[in-house]
């Protein structure tokens, strides 16, 4: 594979290739149809973890659920011209906008902009209750990039070239850029325990500990670059500061693809934490025979707090990094290099900048952290509205350092209507605290189906991401035990089935 004018493709394409191919800009993230309500304990412990106490299934078994989610401020194609259908379709010819046939437009602000995609599959797993007591092991596979505090002039370049007159011969001082990108298997292990129960008052404390496997893993940071660019041919780098560090299944002297010595490049260990306070409806005694034969607890409300992702994967296979301290160069005629390897490019990179094409390497490993987040849940079930419930979340990124994954802030409430074989949520979720989403989501017995941005499937939003998921799962409900055996099941509050207390008071 040759990179040819690869320095030059990088700077145009690196901050909006991939985005545009999603679709719309959506906010599945979280997976609200499948991580809140009561039949959701196993996914529900991708939020809290302590959740696995408080649903109405004791065993759940799933087989497949995935979350495919990309989001980005950059480019577009407005709803008007080409709709989430007419995308997916081979046939569609995609529309062409300005002088260089372009098929997507750019926001044409100066604000920062960011990028999101998340890929999430979650692989056979399963959850079991036994009365205070819950336990799960989950696997699964995670694609996640961030790319936060681009500047507005670098999709310029991208959309109209570096020959575009209006942002040549111009001194751009940008600041905090970073892009991370990992790729890699896990699998968790969590517990839930009811740690407290007095009257109508509960606490339930959940953990969940998942080892990590990279399978690929990318950063770049610039912490200041001050830049202009004459013409095409022309990069004038008055100062950089910055690093970058890759380890992926290529080799970097051929390219050939994939390397798999070890298939694995990194490991690395996760866990969530959480905790939720329930007030219940009723004061119950808790008295079941067979995990079959226990009762869900109903409630008033519950408010549940968790910190998720925290960790990070070290990459120590088929790494390198390499960094630019304090360094500029005029570049001429960096469009007409031609490359055959990534050693090439790196070496280019750094005889540019230190006159040696080994002087940036740094070293062979290196970390990236987790999108790790702190989030709020409420959960309300009034008392005349059985099935009804009305949720609030609350998720807010947090990042140890800029060489961790961000994940997006957001805040969302959740009605939904639920049954044992049916159920409908509409999340309407505050996108980064500024874009507006209304969602929607449904489950038939064993499958759930569901988007945060219900209106791009309308042809309601312009086209700047996907957003979509998914579960398969089999859920077995509390108190359930004359569907499974054919004895008769202890009462849960005093020790008779709801046939015999019914006989009882027909007696009297």
């Amino acid at each position: 594979m040759i990179f040819k004018k690869a320095i030059k493709q990088t700077l145009s394409w690196l901050t909006i290739s991939f985005f545009v191919l999603w679709g719309n800009q959506g906010i599945s993230q979280e997976m609200f149809g499948v991580t809140l309500g009561n039949y959701n304990g196993l996914t529900g412990a991708i939020i809290n973890p302590a959740i696995m106490t408080n649903t109405r299934n004791y065993l759940e078994i799933n087989f497949l659920a995935a979350d495919i989610f990309a989001n980005n401020t950059m480019a577009y194609i407005p709803a008007s011209d080409l709709t989430i259908w007419g995308a997916l379709n081979p046939n569609t010819k995609f529309p062409v906008y300005g002088s260089k046939n372009n098929s997507f437009l750019i926001y044409n602000n100066r604000d920062k902009k960011s990028a999101i995609q998340n890929t999430r599959i979650l692989g056979p797993s399963a959850m079991f209750q036994y009365g205070k007591h819950a336990f799960a092991i989950t696997t699964g596979f995670r694609f996640f990039t961030s790319a936060n505090n681009i500047p507005w002039e670098m999709p310029v370049f991208g959309y109209e070239g570096m020959d575009y007159g209006p942002v040549n011969n111009v001194n751009f001082d940008d600041y905090n850029i970073d892009v991370e990108t990992q790729a890699w298997m896990e699998v968790g292990l969590s517990y839930a325990y009811e740690a407290y129960h007095f009257m109508d008052d509960q606490v339930t404390v959940g953990v969940t500990a998942r080892k990590l496997w990279g399978y690929a893993g990318v950063y770049g940071q610039i912490n200041n670059a001050s830049y202009i660019i004459p013409n095409d041919s022309v990069l004038n780098i008055l100062n950089l500061n910055g690093e970058t560090a890759f380890s992926v299944p290529v080799d970097y002297s051929t390219n050939d693809f994939p390397v798999n010595d070890p298939v694995f490049k990194g490991s690395g260990i996760g866990f969530d934490v959480g905790v939720i306070y329930t007030k219940r409806r009723y004061v119950d005694d808790n008295r079941w025979e067979k995990p079959c034969g226990q009762e869900f607890k109903d409630y008033i409300y519950r408010i549940g707090l968790s910190v998720i992702d925290i960790g990070r994967i070290k990459y120590s296979h088929n790494a390198q990094v390499h960094s630019y301290d304090d360094v500029s160069a005029y570049w001429v005629n960096y469009d007409t290099i031609s490359y055959s390897t990534v050693n090439d490019v790196v070496g280019e990179i750094s005889n540019v900048f230190y006159g040696d094409p080994t002087a940036s390497y740094r070293g062979n490993s290196f970390t990236i952290g987790l999108p790790t987040a702190l989030s709020l849940q409420f959960d309300y079930h009034p008392l005349r509205l059985r099935d009804v419930y009305f949720g609030l979340v609350w998720i807010q990124p947090v990042r140890f350092n800029r060489h961790s994954l961000r994940r997006p802030a957001q805040i969302s409430i959740v009605p939904r209507y639920e049954t044992k074989y049916l159920e409908f949520s509409l999340p309407i979720s505050l996108f980064e605290y500024r874009y507006p989403r209304v969602g929607f989501a449904a489950r038939f017995a064993f499958l759930t189906i569901g988007t945060e941005r219900i209106g791009t499937y309308l042809g309601l939003g312009d086209l700047n991401g996907l957003d979509i998921y998914f579960s398969i799962k089999l859920n077995i409900a509390k108190g359930s035990c004359k569907k499974v055996v054919p004895v008769k099941c202890l009462n849960y509050e005093y020790g008779y089935s709801d046939k015999d207390k019914a006989r009882f008071r027909k007696r009297k």
